[in-house]
């Protein structure tokens, strides 16, 4: 009797069926507001007279055979205009009890449903799902509310960040002048940028709040950083050498990073190959950067022989942020000092004979 019941329990749980949501009538909705744009899709997240506004994520290519409206370099995304008429989604800011609920990356062609493993922290921390997503997909529930749009992995973004880039006038993300790692340590200065006004970091700092605001992990920094205001003065509490203290910084945009290369040299109106020959001298440069020729060879900076490659350089100029610097400088078989990053220095010839004349007066053909 007893093996006659274990047999019957055993049959009950393998004949009650696993239930799933079927998200194919999401599928088929989504194909009224989806465009198919080269492998992937645009999603239509508002109208534009007969036609719409399509987002796509893109962060390898730009999309052909489209009129770009808008676009992120740094994060890869992109507002199209759309070949035909397609009925814009509303993407809704995910409440708590959505976390429990079964939810789906959906394409006009396919869907994968999971729940939210994960909440976006930043502009480049996305959300996750427990399951992969399809690039430029909806995440929707089975009630057809959407509550991001999906970019491949298992990623996705959120409405307060596609609001971020759609209904921004420019594309901006703050910068303090620093590129951090997160270790044992806390998050900790790793990159030091040589030419940001008054950058007070030094390498090792382990910052620990900005503007007021706790810095416990790498996706706060980005957070909170990227959305400070250009030139306004924020305090950041830091540990350096075991000591807690607090600098001042002036934000200024990002420049380059995320997607981008970031060219630090950028800010100073030139340009560097990796064996730090010069490649660029801009109408814009000054300070002494306005001497320099392309082709020169920085041979030393402050007695320091230059390394090679961009990493190396920029870690020795990190050295020395915001300051003047000596550059030895080979042109021509000819050998000479340039003071640069040098802001209280008349902008004349002077300062090039200064130059000559410095350094145990050394020089050579």
């Amino acid at each position: 009797m007893r093996v006659f019941k274990g047999v019957i329990v055993w049959l009950l749980c393998f004949s009650i069926p696993s239930f799933a949501y079927d998200f194919k009538a999401c599928e088929k909705k989504a194909a009224l507001s989806m465009e198919r744009v080269g492998s992937t899709y645009g999603i239509a997240i508002d109208s534009l007279g007969a036609k719409a506004v399509l987002f796509v994520y893109s962060p390898k290519q730009k999309p052909r055979g489209y009129k770009v409206l808008k676009h992120d370099p740094f994060v890869g995304m992109y507002l199209l205009e759309s070949k035909g008429a397609l009925e814009p989604v509303n993407i809704k800011t995910i409440p708590q009890e959505i976390l429990e609920e079964e939810i789906a990356s959906v394409n006009p062609n396919d869907s994968v449903s999971g729940k939210i493993a994960a909440r976006m922290q930043s502009p480049i921390d996305f959300a996750t799902l427990n399951t992969p997503t399809f690039q430029n997909s909806l995440i929707s529930t089975i009630c057809d509310h959407i509550y991001g749009i999906g970019i491949g992995g298992n990623a996705f973004i959120e409405k307060v960040y596609l609001d971020r880039f759609v209904n921004s006038d420019s594309i901006y993300y703050g910068d303090i002048g620093v590129r951090v790692v997160e270790n044992a340590n806390g998050v900790e200065v790793s990159v030091v940028d040589p030419f940001f006004k008054k950058n007070p970091f030094k390498y090792g700092d382990v910052i620990t709040s900005i503007n007021g605001e706790m810095i416990p992990n790498l996706a706060s920094f980005r957070r909170v950083v990227f959305d400070l205001q250009q030139d306004a003065i924020v305090p950041v509490q830091i540990k350096r050498n075991g000591m807690r203290m607090e600098v001042q910084v002036e934000v200024d945009k990002l420049r380059g990073g995320m997607l981008l290369p970031d060219d630090f040299f950028s800010r100073v109106h030139i340009g560097v190959n990796d064996d730090f020959v010069i490649t660029y001298v801009g109408k814009e440069a000054r300070d002494g950067f306005e001497r320099l020729e392309v082709g020169d060879r920085v041979l030393r900076v402050n007695q320091h022989d230059t390394p090679r490659g961009n990493d190396a350089i920029i870690r020795l100029l990190g050295e020395y942020p915001d300051k003047k610097q000596r550059w030895l400088i080979s042109r021509d078989d000819f050998q000479f000092f340039i003071d640069v990053n040098d802001k209280g220095v008349e902008e004349s010839q002077n300062s090039l004979t200064q130059g000559l004349l410095s350094e145990d007066n050394r020089f050579s053909f």
